[in-house]
């Protein structure tokens, strides 16, 4: 079986019939046709049935399909080793980045990568922890820095960095900043600026509320992207939202809530794909982050 037959009968799956994948891959589709009849007869077994709406994938070509990504991943690693071995070094590093991370972190470590590195180039992207860790699955970036997840995900590989505890900030005239030993029932009736619910931090601030027997926090700005951008909207108002330690808070102050009130602690960390092979540039990315917080 021929790769280009891999990427054929992957090309269909995603799109979800032969006319769109014929188009992606511009390709006709009776040649496509003919490739996926192909690579079904080599298998002994059909890889997708067709519906009304398009093309459905069979039992035995979902498992087929899963080990032919674990082999498209595979043999684009080896051909990014080969190439780092024949230039010195990989030329590209596909970095992501959750946007609560520390600017002075990410950044500052990219700046320094690109004056150690002046033929290097970057490729930045800013999204929630969960898709870079898809991102990072599927191949489609070289490292990650993020919250690392809570249990252990066999498909990365990681190494923590630090550990970030968020707090409940307001603006510095907020009636709150003037009271000490604050607890959770003193937080009920406030305003908010919070994480959508998907979103582990809001799972945890929801849960400590439930837990104390509390009616959740009021929402009145709910946003799926953390900027620290967003924390204009807090100052000046009588809102409360959640600031990570490390942070840019846009100067807003945590309350003096009490230690144990409610504990986000999170170990931030950088991630790979399991067994992937990272060039020497993203060796070099982890060796800076980890220096950056010595």
């Amino acid at each position: 079986m021929e790769t280009r037959d891999i990427e054929y009968v992957l090309a269909v799956s995603t799109h979800g019939g032969i006319g769109r994948a014929a188009e992606a891959l511009d390709m006709s589709q009776p040649a496509l046709t003919k490739a996926v009849q192909r690579v079904e007869a080599q298998l002994g077994v059909p890889l997708f049935e067709r519906t009304a709406l398009g093309m459905r994938v069979t039992q035995a070509g979902a498992v087929f399909l899963d080990r032919a990504r674990r082999i498209r991943l595979e043999y684009e690693d080896a051909i990014k080793e080969m190439r780092g071995i024949q230039t010195g070094e990989q030329g590209v590093l596909r970095l992501g980045y959750s946007p609560s991370m520390p600017n002075a972190l990410v950044l500052g470590a990219c700046r320094q990568l690109i004056r150690e590195r002046p033929v290097a180039r970057l490729r930045l992207t800013m999204r929630m922890a969960r898709e870079l860790m898809d991102l990072l699955e599927a191949g489609e970036l070289d490292l990650a820095v993020a919250p690392l997840p809570r249990q252990v995900n066999p498909a990365l590989a990681s190494r923590e960095l630090f550990t970030d505890r968020p707090a409940v900030v307001a603006d510095e005239n907020h009636p709150l900043q003037r009271q000490h030993n604050l607890t959770l029932e003193d937080l009920v009736g406030q305003q908010w600026l919070l994480p959508s619910a998907h979103l582990p931090i809001r799972q945890q601030i929801d849960a400590a509320f439930a837990d104390l027997g509390l009616p959740r926090p009021i929402l009145r700005v709910e946003t799926d992207f953390g900027n620290t951008s967003l924390f204009e909207l807090v100052r000046g108002t009588e809102m409360l939202s959640i600031a990570g330690s490390t942070g840019d808070s846009a100067g807003l102050r945590p309350i003096a809530l009490q230690t144990d009130a409610l504990d986000l602690g999170r170990c931030v960390g950088v991630m790979s794909r399991a067994g992937a092979y990272l060039s020497p540039l993203a060796q070099r990315m982890i060796d800076i982050l980890e220096a950056h917080m010595e």
